[in-house]
């Protein structure tokens, strides 16, 4: 079976990763061929803390690399620049470069994965596959999700008429998606923050070199966009 290198950068997520741990640490996949990678930058609440108790109480391997980029005013959702996204995001991937794991499992750190996620995806064979994730509750929309389609050449917009039986084509995703290592290792796809949002950077790499993106409508992971929604 293939190995599974599971992770994201953490930044002041102490209100949510007890949950978000329990669910990526619950998924229906062998314990044995899972690794947990995060990269924790400039927090200034416990995050750290509630890492290493992770760490210290998993057979599985858990890396936790520190790489602080220096401090902004601002720590909400949506406060922390795309360039310093980026970099962190590809230092993620040097991680997983140095491992010997066959698929990166991306999954952002205030995103609930269902415990049939990964395996499903995996099952789907694909070079990119993502599960769906609600990205609309705060502005009132429910039909936003973490799927887009480029219109006209230079313009994104959000699907919202999808199918939830199985895999459908999409053009830019983010938050929860399943990688396979040639996309980074071969293809030396990278994230960028040239086109803004770095998820978008990358899809836009991804595309460019023929790869193809695919979303599982059968799997929809729940976005604690805040401390309300736990």
């Amino acid at each position: 079976m293939n190995k599974v290198f599971i992770g994201c950068p953490v930044r002041n997520r102490a209100w949510v990763l007890p949950v978000y741990l329990d669910h990526i640490k619950n998924l229906d996949y062998p314990k044995e061929l899972v690794e947990y990678c995060f990269i924790i930058n400039d927090c200034t609440d416990n995050t750290s803390e509630i890492l290493q108790d992770f760490a210290k109480n998993q057979k599985n391997k858990v890396k936790l690399v520190t790489k602080n980029l220096g401090s902004e005013d601002r720590h909400e959702r949506g406060w922390y620049s795309f360039t310093r996204l980026t970099r962190l995001r590809n230092y993620l991937l040097e991680e997983f470069l140095k491992s010997d794991c066959n698929y990166f499992f991306s999954v952002d750190s205030d995103i609930l994965v269902p415990p049939n996620a990964l395996s499903q995806l995996i099952n789907n064979d694909c070079e990119i596959v993502s599960a769906l994730v609600c990205n609309g509750h705060e502005v009132g929309n429910t039909n936003i999700y973490n799927i887009l389609k480029k219109v006209d050449g230079n313009s994104w917009h959000f699907i919202t008429d999808f199918s939830r039986e199985g895999l459908f084509s999409v053009d830019c995703t983010g938050a929860a998606y399943l990688i396979k290592r040639n996309v980074i290792e071969k293809h030396n796809v990278r994230y960028s923050s040239l086109y803004g949002a770095e998820d978008i950077g990358f899809c836009e790499d991804v595309k460019r070199k023929g790869i193809p993106i695919y979303c599982d409508g059968r799997i929809e992971c729940r976005h604690i966009m805040n401390k309300i929604y736990l």
